[in-house]
């Protein structure tokens, strides 16, 4: 099965591509970026530096450089100015791909059998809205979408009901959510639960893989925005975790718009397989075997 991962490295980005990339049974066909957590030049940069630490050559395609109709509004308090909390990583072994992030999205879609390409969104939906928009026949050939996003019961991030992912693009989202794709969103209710601590970062330092190491050092930057004996949530390793361990996770539908206004998810007609539920120790335990393997 291949993967295109849309994505706005992003501490927890980070982690969720270093599994994926590290994992063989994920076979990554591209990633393309989105301005999202930081400025579209530092998350395709980013994205590239992600690729040359786990020795791929998995091209890199930038996307959207903006949310649809909203400016944007990038979450440089808990990431960093790098994106990355600081943390080193090599300088990316090659430029982005020529080709734009949705362009990409559309070549790989229809150059693959129908429904044999998932796409892991890990940032905001613009790239997913724009292929929507541009080229839905190469759309509707996504065999599932994997997404992080919103907040359901849970109170949000970034206001009293709005998730970051959501409410930079509202208008993507409920774009996406309309079209009817095969489609699992993974809120805050699940993400919150999935945290580390101490001894976990010592366990995947000991571990002594290059992705386990990186990703210690990025969890540990986490801690830096807390006061607490855990660390901030790790949101985007969830996706690939959800798509590698769908056992660990509880699915229901939820009938969800988007509030274009605030960006909350709120009761709609879109019919959404939402993760309401996580066995935290479990998808802890497989990112670090993920990471290590």
């Amino acid at each position: 099965m291949s993967i295109i991962i849309d994505t706005d490295p992003g501490i927890d980005d980070a982690i969720a591509i270093l599994y994926a990339l590290n994992h063989p049974e994920q076979d990554i066909t591209a990633l393309t970026t989105v301005a999202g957590n930081i400025g579209l030049s530092v998350t395709t940069r980013n994205a590239g530096r992600i690729c040359a630490l786990a020795q791929v050559d998995t091209p890199v395609h930038a996307g959207a450089a903006a949310p649809l109709g909203k400016e944007a509004n990038p979450e440089l308090g808990i990431h960093g100015t790098d994106g990355l909390g600081g943390v080193v990583f090599p300088e990316p072994l090659f430029p982005p791909a020529s080709e734009d992030g949705v362009g990409a999205m559309a070549a790989i879609l229809m150059a693959h059998p129908p429904q044999s390409v998932d796409l892991f969104c890990l940032g905001p939906l613009t790239n997913l809205a724009l292929l929507l928009e541009q080229a839905p026949e190469a759309a509707n050939r996504i065999r599932r979408v994997i997404a992080m996003g919103g907040a359901v019961d849970e109170p949000g991030n970034v206001g009293p009901k709005a998730e970051f992912n959501i409410a930079h693009d509202p208008h993507a989202a409920a774009a996406v959510f309309a079209a009817g794709l095969p489609f699992a969103l993974i809120p805050l209710d699940a993400t919150r639960k999935v945290r580390a601590d101490q001894t976990y970062i010592k366990a995947l330092r000991d571990t002594g893989a290059p992705a386990a190491i990186a990703s210690a050092e990025l969890i540990n930057a986490y801690f830096a925005a807390t006061n607490g004996a855990e660390s901030r949530p790790l949101h985007d390793p969830c996706v690939p975790l959800l798509a590698q361990h769908p056992e660990l996770f509880r699915l229901e539908d939820r009938k969800l718009s988007v509030d274009l206004e605030t960006g909350a998810l709120v009761a709609g007609e879109h019919t959404i397989k939402v993760a309401m539920g996580v066995n935290a120790d479990g998808a802890r335990a497989a990112l670090l075997h993920g990471l290590s393997c």
